[in-house]
Parts: C-alpha cells; structure tokens; sequence
C-alpha cells in the first residue's frame, strides 16, 4: 500500500515494474512515443539492424508455426553462453523461466536476498515456496556479502547479479563459494543475469561451466533491446534441463523472436559496442548526477543507476519528473529502500542530459516535494 501522504497528493502507488508508457501516456497526457523512458532499462543502442532485418523477413512467415522445440535457437544460445544445448532451457522471457524453475524445482523453502527484482518471490510463492529475506545493508551500499548468507534450511536460494536495482556485481569467485556454501547446506542456487552483459565483462556465474544446483537465468530481451518479443534461458545441468523442458508448452518461442534472437547472437560487433556504449554513458550520467544537490548515485555493474534521494520522497520525485515526460523507476516496491530511491537507466546521452536537467529542476523546487 503506498504512503497515506502520496494517496493523498493523488500520487500513485509504486508499480512492481518500469516500462508503464500506456500508463503515463494517461497520467500526463503526453504522447507514449514522445516520453524519455529511464524507468525500464533496456539497452541504449536499441535492437540490432540485423535483428530488425530478421523480423522484417520473417513477418511473410508468420501464419505458418514456429519450431516447434527452438532446437536450432537452443544450439545458437547454447554456443553464446559456451554450454551445451541440452543444457538450455529457452522461455518466453526471463520471468517465464522464473516461473517455470520454481514450478520444477517445487521448494519448500527459498532465500531472496533482497532489495532485488520481485518475480523471485512471487514465483516461489506461487509455486508453494515459504519465501524468507535476508535484507542487504544500505551502509555498504547493498552489496552482496556471501558470507552473511546462511542457506541452511533453506531448499533454493534466488540472487540476481549484477542486482536490480542496486547494480551491485558480485565476483564469480563469490557466486562460487556461495554455489559451495549452498551445496553443502542442501540448497539450490539460482542466479539471475539479466544484465551481465552491461558489466564491462562477460564473467558470469557459467564460467566455470553448469553445474549441479545451479540455475544460472540470462534475458536477452534487455541485452538485445528485445523486450517487446519476450527471450530468456535458462541453463542447467542437462538432466533438469530436460526435465524442465518437458514441463514447458509447445511453441513458447514465437518465429518473430526466434528470428531476432539469431540475427542478435551473430552480431559480435553490436555486442562489444553496447558494453562500451554502457560503460561510457554509466560513467558520464553518475558523474552529472552526483553533481546534483540532493541526489547520491550507488556504484552501478549494470545499464542502470539507483539514486539515494537526501530530500523529497522518492513518488513526489517520479511523478514531477512525469510531468516533463520523463519516466524513472520508482523503487517504493522494493523491500528496504522505501521512499527515498528512484532507479534510472543509461540511455544516449542526449537523453541523459535531458534527465539530469529535469531532475535538478524537480529537486531545486520545494513546492514539487
């Protein structure tokens, strides 16, 4: 329920989600296509031209079925990520797979290790799980201190690294003693990557290859500014691979995506510039947005920034920025943070500039707060 102060200013409560351009479209009466949308972070090159080049092509295709098992797709994702393809588990987007794991695996009890992305909980719930929380320090700015982890008790533990919305990256000799810690208490290990990609690095959590209880979920909806076509994987030890696979419905994986998906994974090029890109823009807009008063950006391994806000309230500041038709993250949602963190993602610098002037604007005027 949102704060009785921002109900009564007419303020909405906090979404689970970004991405809401409908929604404001509404609110404020601008355009959808003409709001600057931080609130989602999606990467700032957009999609790939081959990818657009593959929908393209493939829309003369679509009253004919998909593959039917994305066998072909699998082999490809497979080859990105250096497993194998029977250890690849394709889903309608990173939260189907969420769904899904939690589904397969039936937990009694699972570990979220929070503020972090809210499907964890649900799907875990949803599939039967009492969901506990080790809530994370601000002091440290929410980093991920494997040692603090107690699994024992627990039959799944749910990370996501680099975390949404801190942007904290943990090392993969961290994930690993946390993967052995888990192990030995008899705990599974889930690790959410959906923006490893935007770290600078490709270190991730399958370094050392798959293993047993561990359930490493990557989306390529973000990485590949995909998000309008729904792609993710999971990859696993082929056994529950398998397993999960045969619990999954036929055709989960739209032509359209499929498509866009393999123009995307060849297209080495766009994947070096959009590390680039996002080390650049992250490095520049952190820098303009720590010089503004009022404002403390955390340290960020991903293609967004959360902002520690020193005076206003966190929905004040959203919904003023709103009225400039700039969307940003309101974190109200997220266990811990309450009411003084807004997150934004790093768009093209054009963009970014327009963000920093208007958030100055919204901070220096105390009516709006």
């Amino acid at each position: 329920m949102g704060n009785l102060t921002d109900i009564a200013r007419g303020l909405p409560e906090a979404p689970a989600h970004g991405g809401r351009r409908r929604e404001a479209e509404s609110r404020y009466g601008i355009p959808k296509e003409e709001l600057l949308d931080f609130s989602a972070s999606i990467n700032l090159l957009g999609p790939p031209p081959a990818a657009i080049a593959a929908i393209r092509k493939t829309a003369a295709e679509i009253a004919h079925y998909p593959e039917e098992s994305s066998r072909e797709l699998s082999a490809l994702v497979a080859e990105y990520l250096d497993v194998l393809p029977g250890e690849v588990v394709l889903g309608n987007g990173s939260s189907e797979i969420i769904y899904w794991l939690a589904a397969v695996l039936s937990p009694r009890r699972v570990l979220v290790i929070d503020p972090t992305f809210s499907e964890y909980r649900r799907a875990c719930r949803a599939a039967g799980a009492e969901v506990g929380s080790l809530l994370l320090p601000e002091d440290s700015g929410f980093a991920l201190d494997v040692k603090s982890i107690r699994p024992q008790g627990y039959d799944l533990v749910f990370i996501c690294n680099p975390n949404n919305p801190t942007g904290y990256r943990a090392s993969f000799d961290e994930i690993e003693h946390l993967w052995r810690n888990c192990r030995r208490a008899g705990a599974a290990l889930a690790v959410d990557e959906a923006f490893v990609e935007f770290g600078g690095g490709l270190e991730s959590a399958l370094t050392g290859g798959v293993a047993g209880g561990l359930y490493v979920i990557r989306s390529f909806t973000k990485s590949f500014a995909l998000a309008g076509l729904r792609i993710g994987c999971l990859a696993a030890d082929a056994e529950f691979a398998t397993a999960m696979r045969r619990r999954l419905p036929p055709w989960n994986i739209n032509a359209l995506a499929a498509a866009a998906l393999a123009a995307a994974l060849a297209d080495h090029s766009y994947q070096e510039m959009t590390r680039v890109a996002t080390s650049r823009a992250r490095e520049r807009l952190s820098a303009e947005l720590g010089r503004i008063d009022g404002v403390e950006p955390l340290p960020s391994a991903a293609n967004f920034i959360l902002l520690r806000l020193k005076k206003g309230s966190a929905a004040a500041v959203v919904d003023n920025l709103g009225r400039f038709g700039i969307l940003v993250r309101d974190c109200r949602s997220f266990p811990g943070l309450g009411d003084r963190f807004i997150r934004v993602a790093v768009r093209p610098e054009r963009e970014n500039h327009q963000l920093v002037a208007a958030l100055r604007k919204v901070l220096h005027d105390r009516s709006a707060l």
